[in-house]
C-alpha cells in the first residue's frame, strides 16, 4: 500500500539566552530532519522517545484540524538533535510534527496555529518559535494565543557551543527554580534582558556579557551543574562576547566573533573536561531560516 511521506527539516535551538527565561530564543544552523509517514494501515508504537513526540505533535495538529489522525503514523529520523542537552530537541520534534500534518492537509493551520500547538505541548514557546520562524525571537503567551517578534542581530555572529556527554532533563532542571523571585532580582533580570534585546538590534556587542547576567535561572541550575561557571568564564577569556546555559542545559552556548569561535568552543571543553566531564563542541551561526518541508513523497509500506 502507498502512503505519503513527509520529510521537515527543523533548526536546533538555543533559549533564554541567559536573561531570556522562557521568552527568548535562537534557531541555529545545525537541522535535524524528520520524515513522517501517513498510512491506514496500523504501525507499531515508536519506541524513541523522539520519535514518539513526533507523533504527539501530529496527533495534536490532527486534533486542532477537527479530525481523527490516519491509523498508520510513523516518524523516523535522518539527522536527529541529542535530547537533554538543551538544544530543543523536543520542540524540533514536536514542529516536524505539526508542519508535516499542515503539508499533508493542504496548509489549513496558520503559522500561528502551527505555533501554539507546538508551543503548549512544550509549555512554553522560546524552543518552539524559533524552530518554526528562524534567527532570534522573543515570543510571550498573550490573551488570544502567542505573541511574537523577530529581533534584529549582528549576521556576523557566530554561536560556540558546548555540547557535554552527560543529560539534564528540564522537569528537573525546572524543580531547582523558586515559585517566586525577589524584586531585585526582577528588576536585574528583566532590565538586562531589555538590553540584550537592544544591544542585539545595534551590534553593540561590548555590551552581551552583562546583558546576560541572569538571576532566574542560571544559578539555581548550576547546582546540577557545577561547572557552569568556569565554562562561562573559559569562553569569555578565549574571546567570547557572552555565554549562557543554553535552554535548561547542559549545553553552553557563546557569542563569538568570527575569528574567536573556534577558541571559545576549545576553552569550553578544556574547562568541562577540568571538572571531569566530556563532551564535544561545535562552532554555527543563527539560522536566518527556521522549519521547511524538504520533501512531499508517495512510498511503499
Amino acid at each position: 500500500m502507498e502512503a505519503t511521506a513527509v520529510t521537515v527539516r527543523v533548526p536546533a535551538t538555543s533559549a533564554n539566552v541567559g536573561t531570556g527565561f522562557d521568552c527568548l530564543g535562537l534557531a541555529l544552523d545545525l537541522f535535524a530532519s524528520i520524515t513522517v509517514t501517513f498510512s491506514e494501515d496500523d504501525q507499531p508504537p515508536p519506541k524513541d522517545v523522539g520519535e514518539k513526540m513526533v507523533l504527539s505533535a501530529a496527533r495534536a495538529a490532527y486534533q486542532r484540524l477537527g479530525r481523527a489522525a490516519p491509523p498508520g503514523l510513523a516518524a523516523e529520523y535522518t539527522v536527529a538533535i541529542p535530547l537533554g542537552r538543551g538544544l530543543g530537541a523536543s520542540a524540533v520534534a514536536r514542529v516536524a510534527g505539526v508542519l508535516a500534518v499542515n503539508e499533508r492537509e493542504g496548509h489549513q493551520l496558520s503559522e500561528d496555529d502551527c505555533l501554539a500547538i507546538a508551543s503548549e505541548l512544550e509549555g512554553h514557546a522560546d524552543n518552539a518559535c524559533p524552530a518554526l520562524f528562524g534567527g532570534v525571537q522573543v515570543c510571550v503567551r498573550a490573551e488570544n494565543g502567542y505573541a511574537h517578534v523577530r529581533c534584529r542581530y549582528p549576521g556576523e555572529l557566530q554561536i560556540a557551543v558546548l555540547i557535554p556527554d552527560h543529560s539534564m532533563p528540564t522537569k528537573e532542571a525546572r524543580r531547582l527554580l523558586p515559585e517566586s523571585y525577589s524584586r531585585a532580582d526582577a528588576v536585574h533580570t528583566s532590565g538586562r534582558l531589555g538590553l540584550l534585546v537592544a544591544a542585539l538590534a545595534a551590534g553593540r556587542t561590548e555590551l552581551l556579557d552583562e546583558a546576560t547576567q541572569d538571576r532566574f535561572h542560571q544559578p539555581q541550575r548550576a547546582a546540577l551543574f557545577p561547572p557552569l561557571y568556569d565554562i562561562f568564564a573559559a569562553a569569555k577569556g578565549a574571546g567570547a562576547y557572552a555565554a549562557w546555559l543554553s535552554g535548561a542545559g547542559s549545553s553552553v552556548a557563546a557569542f563569538c566573533s568570527e575569528s574567536r569561535g573556534r577558541a571559545a568552543a576549545a576553552a569550553m571543553l578544556t574547562a568541562l573536561e577540568g571538572a571531569g566531564m566530556s563532551g564535544r563542541t561545535l562552532v554555527t551561526h543563527i539560522a536566518p531560516k527556521g522549519a521547511e518541508v524538504a520533501k512531499v513523497e508517495l512510498v511503499s509500506l
